[in-house]
């Protein structure tokens, strides 16, 4: 779910009576505790009280239960159980409050134990002429052994929304409960709650909520270069963001730049390449820390790693069926398909060291950068020009007239070219584009050459939510935006159309090889508009030695032995019937048609009509 729809989601279950609680559920990590305070907490809090509770660190239930209702009581005083001890503050507090009653009480336990019928449940029960009292039930899944979930949530059920109405939000990872209650929880949950929000992270809010909050300069200035890495994992490897990880990753850098910073202040050697070295450092981070956290790495299995270290050229023999990969290969495979990592990707044992001891090696890891790296030729334009702060105007000037006359020049990205669109637009609205030619025309017309022959495997070379998060200052320039917008899903278009010309190619040249690669990619397209709307029709299947045999075949293996192929190929239903119509017409217009070749169409009709039936019902 969206976040805004998660949101209206919990806002409609605090406003309503559902007698039941809910839950919000996503993995480890991934940020639904920093979701629900930074977010949920004040857009509900105008209207409603609102407790929240972590039942992380509890070893029985009688204690937990006795914090819960403190903090409730608490709460319902108005104030907020932060503000005050409940085993120590609550007496006088509720002397306070509570005439006649406050000399009776010596301790916040005895009031629990004693006086709960009479005091907490008048109290409780008071809240409900107001607005809906919320509670905030926070890491389910790692409630005590000592404690069973069942036993947690109906006490929430019985004790404390049917009596005193609140409304009951329970924050967890259904993956992470223990495999003894797991299937008892899952059998029963309906019982206690209502409804269930999956919950993950909006990758869009990384750049604003971790990078340009950070004070490290490298985190806010290169936010683009990092969100493209992490994003290019986070999808070859099909995980959820861990913002845990991801806090531990930006905390351990923040030790490693300032170590960089005090090593520069005292030599020159690597500070013209600072930002390409500081590139690397992060990339080996990222891929350590995940290790490390993901626990794959530990300091005992800390050598498997070893053939990565003091290289930047990662090659393995060929791994024979059913043979075991080494660790070092599985990094590889896993990390390395990003193109921006792989640019700058180098294991040093300083990082190793940063990550486990917290302590690093500035200049051990300069060295060795400077060793692997030819900076001349790798250190980029682009690259020196995200690190304008050092520069001087003239600097400045110069390298921003070398990018627009070199546009047309040097191979390139489509990421580096939306890159450096994205940075000339912030340097123009910020008063620092110096250089006198428009460089807008230039860049599009490069980012329009290079579209056009960049065949890439991606579902979509615009995606707008991507570009929103990736190039912030490009996607509040509408006329610059709409021009890229353009120029990408016209390319796509293209690209699209090529790769059905190649699909349907390889169907009739019998090329298995490439239909595999298609299908093994996830590409989807209407093979049927496009033999439709070519010459594959008369040439390949309408003619004496039809081929309908060869289509008829891929047929099979995509659309009848795919249970739900309807759902990647909506909006083919039209053609298919016009597919049928067009044989239908020249079976009945051919009369002398060899027997083997009406048997082949026949038989490819029928194969049609079933996938037509099978998509209209």
């Amino acid at each position: 779910m969206k976040s805004e729809q998660l949101i209206e989601g919990l806002s409609d279950y605090v406003n309503a009576h559902d007698p039941f609680a809910v839950m919000v559920d996503g993995p480890w990590g991934s940020g639904k505790t920093y979701f629900i305070k930074k977010t949920v907490i004040p857009r509900i809090h105008t209207k409603h009280k609102v407790v929240y509770f972590s039942v992380y660190g509890y070893e029985s239930l009688a204690s937990l239960k006795s914090d819960l209702i403190g903090n409730l009581l608490i709460s319902s005083l108005g104030k907020q159980p932060n503000e005050v001890d409940a085993s120590k503050d609550v007496v006088p507090f509720i002397k306070g409050t509570m005439e006649g009653i406050g000399q009776k009480l010596v301790s916040f336990k005895a009031l629990a134990e004693t006086t709960e019928k009479f005091i907490i449940k008048k109290q409780l029960c008071a809240q409900k002429d107001d607005a809906n009292p919320v509670l905030i039930i926070d890491d389910l899944e790692r409630v005590s052994r000592e404690i069973h979930t069942l036993d947690l949530l109906g006490f929430l059920l019985t004790n404390i929304i049917e009596p005193y109405g609140y409304r009951v939000i329970i924050v967890g990872n259904i993956q992470g409960i223990r495999d003894d209650e797991c299937k008892e929880f899952t059998s029963t949950r309906e019982k206690l709650v209502s409804r269930t929000f999956p919950f993950t992270y909006d990758f869009r809010n990384v750049n604003q909520e971790f990078f340009q909050n950070s004070d490290v300069d490298f985190i806010k200035d290169d936010a683009n270069w990092l969100l493209k890495m992490i994003n290019d994992y986070v999808q070859h490897n099909d995980n959820p963001l861990n913002l845990r990880t991801l806090e531990f990753i930006l905390t351990t850098f923040k030790m490693i730049d300032k170590q960089f910073h005090e090593y520069w202040i005292k030599h020159s050697y690597g500070r013209l390449d600072c930002l390409q070295i500081k590139r690397s450092a992060f990339a080996n981070l990222f891929v350590i820390a995940t290790e490390y956290r993901e626990g794959r790495l530990t300091r005992e299995n800390l050598t498997v790693i070893d053939p990565l270290l003091n290289t930047n050229v990662f090659f393995f023999p060929h791994i024979k069926d059913g043979e075991k990969m080494s660790m070092a290969e599985d990094i590889t495979i896993r990390y390395h398909d990003s193109q921006t990592l792989k640019e700058v990707i180098m294991y040093d044992s300083s990082v190793n060291e940063a990550v486990f001891n917290g302590v690093f090696r500035a200049q051990h890891f300069i060295n060795m950068w400077m060793k692997l790296f030819d900076s001349r030729s790798h250190h980029s334009v682009l690259g020196r020009l995200a690190n304008f702060r050092n520069l001087s105007d003239k600097q400045l000037k110069d390298l921003e007239c070398q990018l627009i006359q070199e546009s047309q020049a040097s191979e390139t990205s489509i990421n580096n070219i939306l890159s450096t669109i994205n940075m000339f637009i912030f340097f123009e609205n910020n008063g620092l584009y110096l250089c006198n030619e428009k460089y807008l025309p230039k860049f599009l017309k490069e980012l329009k050459d290079v579209a056009a022959n960049s065949l890439s495997d991606d579902a979509s070379l615009y995606n707008p939510d991507y570009i929103g998060s990736m190039y912030t200052t490009l996607a509040k320039n509408t006329d610059a935006l709409n021009q890229v917008k353009n120029i990408l899903q016209l390319a796509e278009f293209n690209q699209h159309k090529q790769k059905t010309e190649q699909l349907v190619n390889a169907i009739f040249e019998e090329d298995n090889k490439t239909i595999r690669k298609f299908d093994q990619s996830g590409f989807s397209t209407n093979i049927f508009r496009e033999i439709l709307n070519s010459d594959y029709l008369p040439r390949d299947i309408l003619n004496s030695g039809s081929k309908a045999p060869l289509l008829n075949r891929y047929l099979h293996f995509e659309y009848i032995q795919i249970s739900n192929s309807k759902d990647f190929h909506a909006g083919e239903v039209s053609d298919i019937s016009s597919f049928i119509k067009k044989i239908d017409t020249f079976m009945a217009g051919s009369p002398k048609i060899e027997k083997i070749d009406r048997f082949n169409l026949k038989e490819l009709r029928n194969t049609l009509t079933n996938i037509l039936n099978r998509f209209e019902n």
